[in-house]
Formats: structure tokens, C-alpha cells, sequence
């Protein structure tokens, strides 16, 4: 092992961490997958997607189906169920927190309904797997995948695997719900057709066409260290704390930006603050200075009421000065013509 992680495991059971051994044995392989599901969680085949193969996704579940028709583009999906015979069949719809138990089964289902499940009847086409193996040339698929609950040995005893001959299989092999294996139903039609048992992780049991003795060996152990596997939900919850440890690191980024604006618009309403004494100050001197210039004013305005009133009593006197001089004049007058009178009078008398 070299320490580097080399698959996500999205399925179950792991059955996909054994599955992706064949990646690098199979360029671009092809596979089926009856009871696909979910096109991501718990699915099989999906990582067998991600590395370029592709295939067809079998899926009577509406939801499931056309998730799978929108999440895997380059595969075909088919909205049927799988049965012995062509024409209809109605399942009963498992709730979203156990889909993967939709079933045929009515006694399965009033169990699970005892258990306080709601299962929803539903109407849909039913074909044979070798309706959908004739789709293929033989040996073109590499990877078939039946999980069907309950009815793996109805699906498996109406496919001429011989003729189809898909490299490997992959059959759920417990009833559901169970530890019960259930193998011994159908595994003699698959060991006829000339297959060989490989593995049993515990809910699946693998098969190899017996002539591919490199497959064999390669699918014969469980998913181990050695796989260099990692489950989907681990990776995801690391994700998640890597997404949340960065957020949290975006935050403590937002939050020192805020700081640091926090200190500046501190020292700016410092300076505000200075600013504000600088001009309360400048206000009560302007305030001072204004008083003292009303105080002028006053005075001068008193100043110049003085001045009036002075101006006034002196223009009084000069029109008294003036009434003083002109009576002066007008006596002076009189008295130069009584000299005069006199002095005529005074020639005469000589």
C-alpha cells in the first residue's frame, strides 16, 4: 500500500471497493444493473461510472429512475421491474428511509408495515433479464448486478446466462431484511451455466464465468486495507468539516477585517472627537470675540450718541454765536450811523 486513497466507496456493502479491481483489468466496461436505486448512495455501479464505464440501470421506482436519468447521462436507464415473464406487475413503494426494500412481496411488505412502514402500491412494466441482456452481444457485459428482493431466483431461472455469458455476477443472496441466505433457491442455474462462487461478503454473492481465471483470482476477497478504500460518507463528513473549517476560517478572516475597521473607525472617531474640542474651543473664542465686538458696538453706538448729542449742542451754540454776531452787527450798524449823525451834526455847528 502507498498510502494513497484510490477509491470512494458508494454502495452498501462495499461491493463496489471489490468491483473497481476490474477498472484496471477493463477498459470502459459495460455493466447491468437490476435494482439499481439511488444513482449515487448505496449504488454498486457507480464507481464503476466515475472510472468511464457505463450501462443500464434497471429502476422501477420512479423517483430513482429518473434521478438516475438526470445524475448518470451516459447510461440507459429503464423504469421496469424484472421478473419471469413480460407484461405488468405491482410493487409496493417502500418510504424514502428503507427504499431500498420495495417489493412484490405482500408478505414482506405486512411485515414491514406490522413495524409502522407505510408501503405505497404501484403499477409497472415487467420484462425478463434476457429481454435486457439481448440488448448486448455475449460477453460484451461485464458486470451484472441482480438485486431484486426476494425475487432473485424467479429473475435468475428466466436468463439463459450460458448464452448471454456476463464476465461477472453480482446476486443478493440473503432474504430480506435477514441474515437468512437464500442462495440455494437459484445458485445451481448460475454454477450450470458455467460459473464459479468467488466470494460471499455477507449479503452478496459474487460469481466468475470459470473460464476467466484472472477475475476469479482477482474477486476472490473480500474489500480490504489492501483496496485503498475510503467510504462516501467518511469523505463527505470530511468535506463538510473541510467546508465548515474553511467557513470558519472565512469568518475569523471577516472578523479580523471587521477588527482592523473597528480600530480604524476608533481612531478616526478619536480624531473626530479631537476635532470636535478643537472646534468647541475655536466656537467659545469666536463667542468671546463676538461679545467683545458687541461690547464695541454698544460703546461705539453710545459713542456716537455722545457725539450727536455734542454735535447737536455745539451747532446750537454756533447758531447762537451767529445770532450773537449778527445782533452785534445790527448794534455796530446803529452806532456807526449815530457817529456819523453826530458828526455831521458837529460840522454843521461850525
Amino acid at each position: 500500500m502507498d498510502g494513497k486513497l484510490r477509491t470512494t466507496s458508494y454502495s452498501q456493502n462495499l461491493e463496489d471497493v471489490v468491483l473497481s479491481r476490474l477498472i484496471d483489468l477493463i477498459d470502459h466496461g459495460t455493466y447491468i444493473d437490476i435494482g439499481a436505486g439511488h444513482p449515487v448512495l448505496e449504488n454498486a455501479t457507480y464507481t464503476l461510472y466515475l472510472a468511464g464505464w457505463t450501462g443500464i440501470n434497471v429502476e422501477p421506482m420512479a423517483r430513482e429512475a429518473q434521478l438516475l436519468v438526470e445524475q448518470r447521462p451516459r447510461d440507459i436507464t429503464l423504469q421496469v421491474a424484472v421478473g419471469g415473464e413480460s407484461g405488468r406487475i405491482t410493487l409496493f413503494e417502500a418510504p424514502l428511509e428503507n427504499r431500498g426494500a420495495t417489493t412484490w412481496d405482500r408478505e414482506l411488505v405486512a411485515r414491514y408495515e406490522a413495524a409502522g412502514q407505510k408501503f405505497t402500491p404501484f403499477e409497472v412494466e415487467l420484462v425478463t433479464l434476457d429481454t435486457i441482456l439481448s440488448r448486448f452481444e455475449p460477453g460484451q457485459v461485464h458486470v451484472l448486478k441482480v438485486d431484486v428482493e426476494g425475487m432473485e431466483d424467479i429473475v435468475i431461472a428466466n436468463a439463459n446466462l450460458a448464452k448471454h455469458q456476463p464476465w461477472v455476477l453480482v446476486i443478493e443472496s440473503t432474504v430480506p431484511n435477514s441474515l437468512e441466505q437464500s442462495h440455494h433457491a437459484w445458485e445451481h442455474v448460475v454454477l450450470d451455466a458455467g460459473y464459479v462462487m468467488t466470494l460471499f461478503d455477507g449479503l452478496n454473492r459474487f460469481y466468475v464465468r470459470n473460464d476467466l481465471d484472472e477475475i476469479v483470482s482477482v474477486l476472490s476477497t473480500p474489500a480490504n486495507v489492501f483496496d485503498s478504500w475510503e467510504s462516501y460518507t467518511v469523505q463527505l463528513h470530511k468535506d463538510r468539516e473541510t467546508v465548515a473549517r474553511e467557513y470558519a476560517e472565512s469568518l475569523e478572516a471577516e472578523l479580523q477585517l471587521f477588527r482592523d475597521k473597528s480600530d480604524i473607525a476608533e481612531t478616526y472617531c478619536r480624531s473626530l472627537e479631537a476635532d470636535r474640542l478643537l472646534l468647541r474651543d475655536r466656537l467659545d473664542q469666536a463667542e468671546v470675540y463676538n461679545r467683545s465686538l458687541e461690547s464695541e458696538r454698544v460703546e461705539l453706538r453710545e459713542g456716537n450718541r455722545a457725539a450727536a448729542e455734542y454735535a447737536h449742542s455745539l451747532e446750537a451754540e454756533r447758531e447762537q454765536i451767529r445770532a450773537t454776531m449778527e445782533s452785534s452787527r445790527s448794534l455796530l450798524n446803529k452806532i456807526d450811523s449815530w457817529l456819523r449823525a453826530i458828526a455831521r451834526r458837529f460840522r454843521s455847528s461850525k
